[in-house]
């Protein structure tokens, strides 16, 4: 081999190369950030909407309430990070379904939670009265999937579902009624943190029977 072939090979290895760890190097940060992106969001039955990591304080807020597990009655609930548990009972609007378990929220499962869908205002009642969910969409949803068709699943959220609510609570009393129970004492998730846990399926409405024929 000529020494004008060996000076161009060696030209070419050295050219070669350095394209070669650019392209690794790039590969490899496309993968770490793909790989980075799927671990922000958590895995589990529920998931929903809001494409960025929960953040830190309200991630410490959720864990810390569940481990106490102290239900606060929302004509009670104050100023601060609270768990309530209720019925869900009206929204301003729903993604259809037979009248009074019309389904609310719904995200494939295992999906972002930006990619969720949902009614803006919920009501949620106890047994001492009632609360708005705000920012739905934006709420981490634990809840049993649904198959909607071979190959996907749905987390989904309906009126008449019993739900365990974790979030802060802001007090804003609305309505006046003899009966507490009637009035609305504050909503939830304003600031958009919402922790969603479906505790019980509604029941689905009997079909009216048949007229004699």
């Amino acid at each position: 081999m000529s020494l004008l072939a060996l000076g161009l090979n060696e030209i070419a290895i050295g050219v070669l190369i350095p394209v070669a760890i650019l392209v690794y190097w790039f590969g490899s940060r496309r993968l770490r950030l793909q790989l980075g992106s799927s671990f922000l969001e958590p895995k589990g039955r529920g998931l929903a909407s809001g494409g960025r990591p929960r953040d830190r304080a309200f991630t410490a807020i959720v864990d810390r309430a569940i481990r106490r597990n102290v239900i606060t009655p929302v004509a009670e609930a104050k100023a601060v990070p609270v768990m309530v548990r209720g019925v869900l009972t009206s929204a301003d609007g729903n993604l259809g379904g037979p009248p009074g378990r019309e389904c609310i929220y719904r995200n494939r499962a295992q999906a972002r939670r930006d990619m969720a869908v949902a009614a803006e205002f919920v009501t949620l009642r106890d047994d001492t009265g009632k609360l708005i969910l705000e920012n739905l969409e934006a709420a981490t949803v634990i809840a049993e999937s649904e198959r909607i068709s071979t190959h996907f699943e749905s987390v989904s959220i309906y009126l008449g579902d019993e739900v365990e609510v974790i979030g802060t609570f802001k007090p804003e009393r609305h309505g006046e009624h003899p009966d507490p129970r009637e009035l609305v004492y504050g909503s939830l998730g304003q600031d958009g943190n919402l922790h969603v846990r479906v505790v019980r399926r509604g029941e689905s409405p009997s079909l009216p029977a048949a007229a004699p024929t």
